[in-house]
């Protein structure tokens, strides 16, 4: 039996199973013919071509690169299809299992404005023996195999990461407790009220780190009169670098960078404020945990905000995870495992 955890971001799937870990794309696109084959990387996650009867869709990192019409799976804080987020996670399993037959368990989280029925309709489908058809674009490598999928639970995206930070913490009983989950193109706010996801009091944004690059890539351009690309400075800051190299010329970002953390970071406590103001009289948020990519452009600064809001009673109340990035799909492997 193997236990799989899954975070659905809205820029990336992460995937955790014992030692094996994936993080691909969230999305999936059309078929680009006659471009097969050309490239050193034969890997099948780079490579992958989910087969659905008459049907064939890139998949991860290959829709990204190679598709010319893609559809992101997530987007503005919410799951889009679950019928095409279950076939990139049938071409994800892939990714993990060999054996056919192979008996799971599968805890997933989604983004937290989802809707209930999106994510039940997902549940449902990802139940029972599935088939699973895949081919590696590079090499022409088909694989099938079936799962037995013996249960499926689909959550909210952070609350992996509160599972697996209270259990890491040794807390023995729920406590109240507020997740910043900042992805790519949106923030997650989960508030959990007595063991429990309180959707009132729970919400999605749109400033995330795209809203960090936009604002920096503007301020190049004023100072540089050259046209930056938001989307070429993500890499710049998931690195943590602190200077481009625009026309052979070095610019340093620090300040533009940390100028605009520190902003965008008071919205998002703003909109912290806004929601937690939902919870009843007898609420009492012990910590705040700070998780997603954007924890390690953000994280420092929503902390001082949130202690100089005096939010806590103590800086250690609010928590960033050893593994921002993974921390919620490492959550929900370990749900999956408390289902035997």
């Amino acid at each position: 039996m193997l236990n799989i955890g899954v975070d659905l971001g809205t820029s990336t799937i992460k995937i955790a199973c014992g030692d094996t870990k994936f993080l691909i794309p969230s999305l999936i696109g059309e078929p680009n013919p006659g471009w097969a084959g050309g490239t050193l990387d034969t890997s099948l996650e780079t490579n992958l071509v989910l087969i659905d009867g008459n049907d064939e869709w890139y998949v991860g990192e290959l829709a990204r690169t190679q598709s010319e019409v893609q559809r992101a799976l997530a987007a503005d804080g919410q799951m889009k299809s679950a019928e095409e987020t279950f076939s990139a996670l049938k071409a994800a399993l892939a990714l993990l299992i060999d054996k056919d037959g192979e008996e799971v368990v599968i805890a997933t989280g989604v983004p937290v404005a989802t809707s209930l029925a999106v994510m039940k309709n997902l549940s449902r489908m990802l139940k029972g023996n599935i088939e699973i058809h895949v081919k590696n674009d590079a090499t022409g490598d088909i694989k099938r195999i079936t799962v037995n999928i013996k249960k499926c639970l689909v959550l909210p995206e952070p609350y992996g990461t509160y599972y697996s930070t209270l259990k890491e913490m040794g807390e023995e009983e729920a406590v109240d407790t507020v997740l910043i989950d900042i992805g790519h193109g949106s923030t997650d706010i989960l508030t959990m009220y007595q063991g429990r996801p309180m959707r009132t009091a729970s919400g999605s944004m749109r400033e995330a780190t795209d809203t960090l690059t936009n604002r920096i890539a503007a301020a190049l351009q004023e100072k540089t009169n050259m046209i930056v690309k938001p989307f070429d400075l993500m890499n710049v800051i998931r690195r943590g670098k602190e200077t481009v190299m625009l026309s052979g010329q070095t610019y340093s970002i620090k300040s533009i960078k940390e100028h605009y953390a520190k902003q965008i970071a008071r919205v998002m406590i703003d909109e912290v404020m806004r929601l937690i103001a939902k919870l009843p009289p007898d609420a009492f948020v012990e910590y705040y945990i700070i998780c997603g990519g954007g924890a390690y452009t953000f994280g420092d600064a929503i902390k001082e905000a949130i202690v100089n809001g005096k939010l806590v009673s103590a800086p250690d109340e609010v928590i960033i995870p050893s593994d921002p990035v993974l921390s919620n799909a490492l959550g929900f492997e370990l749900i999956a495992n408390a289902q035997k």
